[in-house]
């Protein structure tokens, strides 16, 4: 493969070091660029188009959660990588809501790991860059969502969360709700869902491995977290495990929750439309499930493989 075949990769760190160890690790595999500061990454990716950026989360003047809401911006087919070696739970959920982030690295990485994790980066730009553009040309106005909008799936142990939403939204969104595993998945078995909100854990079993499980064979399903129980490690697995859209804390605001159940339908509907943009959005596999995080019971399993494909209006 000629060189300017090659998937352009930017890293960004503060530590030269860093960027050296990159250089060496990827030698032959991709065309690099390397910027020391996230100001730098701008400067450069206000000039060339790159297939995925990986960015420290820890450097001065702009933290990489910062760097890559930018990134996002300015060049929206690129995927986006934070590497972490701290726990830093507002910075993480930020990455998620406002960088939408590919896959969260922990430092120090397994080299093997991070190849593995960069090369599906790579694949899922290159596949999906003549959608996302597309997609992002089309746009989407509250007149286009409000019509023959599917299902807002609320899982919630509380009952009252799912009728507090539907008064939120109003009556152009439809809210239907559940209070076990078992029971969203009947819900999903008989009616097209295009959002499920959910809380971190449900009947004190974490909702990771279902969200994993839904998004592998409904990759145009869309999936927030709503909790009070929030935790840095838990929302990095919900991420790389779920590909969760949007998480956010209790209490619930009206604003926010109308606009962000909107842009959730909005891209439902573009994946729906867009088959491509599944492969943005791959969950990556546990090695080994966490005991916290045990897999579905195989009925369960089987129900959610068996799921009709969901479908837009």
């Amino acid at each position: 493969m000629s060189e300017t075949e090659k998937a352009r990769v930017l890293f960004v760190d503060d530590e030269r070091r860093i960027l050296t160890t990159m250089r060496m690790l990827f030698r032959g595999d991709y065309q690099m660029f390397f910027a020391n500061s996230a100001n730098e990454a701008i400067e450069f990716l206000k000039r060339e188009t790159v297939d995925v950026v990986v960015s420290d989360q820890r450097m001065p003047g702009m933290t990489g959660v910062d760097l890559l809401r930018e990134a996002k911006d300015l060049r929206p087919e690129a995927m986006r990588i934070l590497l972490t070696g701290y726990s830093d739970l507002n910075a993480i959920i930020g990455s998620i809501n406002e960088g939408e982030i590919f896959r969260f690295v922990n430092k120090p990485w397994d080299n093997k790991e991070l190849k593995a994790t960069v090369a599906q980066a790579v694949e899922a730009a290159r596949t999906t860059r003549e959608a996302i553009q597309l997609s992002r040309s089309e746009g989407g106005s509250d007149e286009q969502a409000a019509s023959n909008l599917p299902a807002t799936l609320v899982l919630d142990e509380d009952p009252t969360v799912a009728p507090a939403i539907q008064q939120m939204l109003g009556n152009q969104y439809r809210v239907v709700a559940a209070t076990t595993i078992e029971g969203a998945i009947e819900i999903m078995e008989r009616e097209a869902v295009g959002v499920v909100i959910t809380d971190t854990r449900v009947q004190n079993q974490s909702v990771v491995s279902l969200l994993s499980t839904l998004k592998e064979h409904n990759p145009e399903l869309i999936s927030m977290v709503v909790t009070a129980r929030a935790d840095a490690g838990m929302a990095i697995e919900l991420i790389n495990q779920g590909q969760i859209y949007r998480f956010i804390t209790k209490p619930l605001r009206e604003t926010q929750t109308k606009i962000t159940v909107a842009s959730a339908i909005n891209q439902h509907r573009r994946m729906a439309r867009h088959k491509q943009l599944s492969r943005r959005y791959q969950v990556q596999k546990p090695v080994e499930p966490k005991p916290e995080n045990p897999p579905l019971a195989n009925g369960l399993l089987n129900r959610i493989r068996s799921l009709r494909r969901l479908v837009t209006g």
